[in-house]
C-alpha cells in the first residue's frame, strides 16, 4: 500500500526526490483558554444529520456517499449548516495530526525546540579528548546531515582531533519503534523507525546507475552539502521479479535487497532506516573524519552521562515545525512531537500506543469527546477512528487559538478543471489519504468575514481490508477512488461557499 499524503518527498519517472521548506516565523495567536473551551457545550447534531439541498446533488452524483460523513459549522453562531453521516467512525488518516498539533501545542507551546548535543567527560589536551565522547539525540524529528555536520564541526572548533576513551550514541529519549505502522510495506520511507536520535527523517538514500557490469548501487545520508556514505546499510540487488524490496536484520544491520528487473538504467528513493541510532552514529564518525576528528566505532549507551556539553544544535521552534508537519504531512514528526508532549505531561509513554492512549484522554477531556480513538500520532493507520461531528467540534473549539495559522491554504477553483480559483474564499486545511481513505478538515473564511468548520471522511474499509499482501505501494483502484473523493471534496466545498459565504 501506498499511502498518500503521508510523506515529505514527491516521486516521478522511478525517482525519489527530497523537498524541503524553510518557513517564515508564525505570527502571535492568541492561546486556547476557558472562553474558547466554553464553546463544547454548543447542541449536538442529531442522528440522522442536517443534509441541505445544497449538498445533494454532490452526493447523488457520486459513488461515495455510503462511505462520507461530514458536517459543516457556522463558527460565529454555533449552528450546523449541513451534514450527513456525521457520526460515522471512519479513520481520519493524517487529518488526525491535526489533533496532534493542538495535543502538542498544549503541552509544549509554541517555542519549544528539541535540542542534539555532544557531551565529552574529560578535558581537551593538546587535541585529545581525555575521556569518553557522547552523541546524545533529543529527540529532533528534522535534524538532517547538514546539522549532524554542524555539531561535528564544533570538534574541529575545539582543537578536538581524537579521543583517548571511547564514542557513544544515546538515542533513548523517545522510546524505540521499528516502525510506525507494520501493516505498511516494508520499503516506505514514510513509515521509518523512531527512537531519540532521528536522523534524514530516518531514512537512508538509495541511489543505482546500471552499466555493461551490472548495477552500481550507493546508500548514503544525502544533505544539501553532505551526502557521506553509509557503509553499514547494505543493498543488493537480486535476479527476481518480486517482491521489488526485501528486507532483514543482519545483527543488528538493516541488510536490503532489490529486483533488477525493476531499476531500469537509473534513479534513487528513500528508505527507511531500522537501527536509527546505529545509522546516526556512522554518519557522525564519517563526517567527524572529514573535519579531521577521528573517533572509534560508535557503540549504543542507555544514558547520557555527566559531563561537559561540547555542542549542541536546536530544532527550529514548534511553531514552525508543526506548521511544516501539516504542511508536509510528515509522520516522523508527527509521532516524536506527540511522544514528546506525552511526556512533557507526565505520561511516560512506552511506545506508540501508550503516548496515543493518552492523547485520546486528553482529547476526549478537553473538547468533550466520546468515541474518538488514536492508536498513534500520524494517522498512518486505518485503526484510529473519529466522526466528522467530532472533528468540527475540535475545529470549532480550537479556532480561537493558534491552529488556523498553523494549516495550509487549499485552493479550491471554480469548477472541475478550471485552473480560476474561487474568489472571495480562503480555505485553511488538513488533508489525509491511504488507500481508500480520504479525509479533509479546516477552515473557509469568506470575503465577508463569515468563518466556517468542515470536516469531510470518506472511506472504503472493505476495499481497504481486500488489499492483498505484497500488492505494492499502489493497489489496484486505488487512484481512481483518490481521484473520485478528492473531486467530492472540492465539490462540496464549491457549494458551501457558493451558498453560505
Amino acid at each position: 500500500m501506498f499511502e498518500y499524503g503521508a510523506i515529505v518527498m514527491a516521486e516521478f519517472d522511478g525517482r525519489l526526490w527530497h523537498r524541503r521548506a524553510f518557513l517564515a516565523g508564525l505570527g502571535a495567536s492568541v492561546p486556547v483558554g476557558a472562553a474558547a473551551l466554553e464553546r463544547a457545550e454548543r447542541p449536538r447534531l442529531r442522528r440522522d444529520g442536517l443534509r441541505a439541498p445544497t449538498s445533494n446533488d454532490v452526493l447523488s452524483s457520486g459513488r461515495l456517499s455510503t462511505i462520507t460523513g461530514f458536517a459543516l459549522r457556522d463558527l460565529s453562531s454555533g449552528r450546523v449548516l449541513e451534514a450527513h453521516q456525521p457520526f460515522l467512525s471512519l479513520p481520519p488518516a493524517s487529518v488526525a495530526k491535526v489533533i496532534t498539533a493542538l495535543y502538542a501545542v498544549d503541552a509544549l507551546g509554541l517555542d519549544y525546540r528539541f535540542e542534539t548535543r555532544i557531551i565529552g567527560t574529560g578535558p581537551v589536551e593538546a587535541g585529545r579528548l581525555m575521556g569518553d565522547l557522547y552523541l546524545v539525540g533529543g529527540g529532533d524529528p528534522t535534524l538532517d546531515t547538514d546539522g549532524l555536520a554542524e555539531l561535528a564541526s564544533h570538534l574541529k572548533t575545539l582543537g578536538i582531533r581524537e579521543i583517548s576513551g571511547r564514542a557513544f550514541v544515546v538515542d533513548s529519549g523517545l522510546p524505540y519503534q521499528k516502525s510506525i505502522d507494520p501493516g505498511q510495506p516494508v520499503h516506505v520511507g514514510y513509515n521509518p523507525a523512531i527512537s531519540g536520535l532521528n536522523l534524514n527523517f530516518n531514512r537512508v538514500h538509495f541511489q543505482w546507475s546500471r552499466s555493461s557490469e551490472g548495477y552500481a548501487v550507493n546508500m548514503t545520508a544525502r544533505g544539501r552539502r553532505y551526502d557521506p556514505a553509509v557503509a553499514g546499510i547494505q543493498m543488493a540487488v537480486a535476479r527476481r521479479k518480486a517482491p521489488v524490496f526485501a528486507y532483514r536484520n543482519d545483527q543488528g544491520r538493516d541488510a536490503w535487497s532489490v529486483a533488477s528487473s525493476a531499476l531500469g538504467k537509473e534513479g534513487s528513493r528513500w528508505l527507511p532506516v531500522r537501527s536509527p541510532g546505529e545509522y546516526a552514529g556512522e554518519v557522525f564518525r564519517e563526517l567527524a573524519r572529514s573535519f579531521g576528528v577521528r573517533l572509534p566505532f560508535c557503540e549504543l549507551a542507555d544514558a547520557a552521562p555527566a559531563g561537559t556539553v561540547l555542542a549542541r544544535v536546536a530544532s527550529v521552534d514548534s511553531a514552525r515545525m508543526l506548521r511544516d508537519m501539516l504542511k508536509y504531512s510528515t509522520n516522523l514528526t508527527a509521532e516524536v512531537t506527540g511522544l514528546r508532549a506525552s511526556q512533557r505531561r507526565g505520561e511516560n509513554p512506552v511506545d506508540l500506543a501508550a503516548s496515543s492512549a493518552a492523547m485520546t484522554r486528553w482529547l476526549r477531556a478537553r473538547y468533550g469527546l466520546h468515541r474518538a480513538t488514536f492508536v498513534n500520532h500520524s494517522g498512518l493507520t486505518d485503526q484510529t477512528r473519529m466522526t466528522a461531528e467530532e472533528m468540527v467540534q475540535v475545529l470549532d473549539i480550537a479556532a480561537a487559538g493558534p491552529l488556523p495559522d498553523l494549516l495550509k491554504d487549499i485552493a479550491v477553483n471554480t469548477a472541475p478543471g478550471s485552473k480560476t480559483r474561487m474568489e472571495g474564499l480562503r480555505v485553511r486545511a488538513k488533508t489525509g489519504t491511504l488507500n481508500f481513505t480520504r479525509g479533509l478538515a479546516g477552515y473557509m473564511d469568506g470575503a465577508g468575514g463569515r468563518r466556517l468548520a468542515f470536516s469531510i471522511f470518506t472511506s472504503d474499509l472493505e476495499a481497504r481490508a481486500a488489499i492483498r499482501a505484497g500488492a505494492g505501494e499502489v493497489p489496484r483502484g486505488a487512484v481512481s477512488w483518490r481521484n473520485a473523493a478528492r473531486r467530492q471534496e472540492m465539490a462540496l466545498l464549491r457549494t458551501w461557499s457558493r451558498a453560505y459565504l
